[in-house]
């Protein structure tokens, strides 16, 4: 296997994901992984540079999180989770509201982005990227996390957020679906030793 290393996202990597989803256009049309850290209504009113510039901006303040990973120094995929308040997306989702968790079984993390530079998909990236989001998670005391990979039959591109069977190897399990395409999942992540 080739030697990867991760690195989390911050002031000092920021650039790192800049040029990395610049090589992308943005990823997605030019989402900037911003989607789930707003609401759908202010998201779909940006620009792709507000886009950019609005995830930027939570970078550096430090109230975004996720995994760089890299060949060398080349970053070549992306995971983000963070603390489950941050992302307003699912905040405000109907049919996730609906589901009505008790305070006990609420989720404290969310993995809601993954993805992997072209040329090294089909490597393990995504998975490596996870395990790297998991570690960080345990450090940062663990808990419930929810993770949203799309189920759509028959479609072969890349989804940006994972896929089930991986999420299922590595402990997650189905809780409900949201609309017609995203799964809830959820795993208990144990404190870091």
């Amino acid at each position: 296997m080739e030697e990867w290393t991760a690195r989390a996202l911050s002031a000092e990597t920021w650039d790192d994901f800049e040029a990395f989803f610049g090589r992308y256009h943005g990823v997605r049309g030019g989402c900037w992984c911003a989607f789930a850290l707003s609401a759908s209504s202010r998201f779909w009113k940006m620009e792709k540079e507000e886009r950019r510039l609005f995830h930027r901006e939570l970078a550096l303040r430090g109230e975004t999180s996720g995994i760089l990973v890299y060949a060398g120094e080349t970053p070549i995929g992306w995971c983000q989770f963070g603390p489950a308040a941050a992302f307003e997306h699912y905040n405000r989702n109907k049919a996730y509201i609906a589901l009505d968790f008790p305070p006990a079984e609420r989720a404290d993390w969310r993995i809601t982005c993954q993805f992997t530079d072209r040329a090294y998909r089909g490597r393990g990236v995504s998975v490596f990227a996870l395990h790297a989001a998991l570690a960080e998670i345990a450090r940062r005391g663990g808990g419930i996390v929810e993770a949203f990979p799309f189920d759509i039959p028959g479609n072969t591109r890349p989804q940006y957020t994972g896929t089930i069977p991986m999420y299922t190897r590595e402990g997650f399990h189905e809780v409900a679906r949201l609309g017609t395409s995203t799964v809830l999942m959820r795993a208990q992540v144990a404190p870091a030793q």
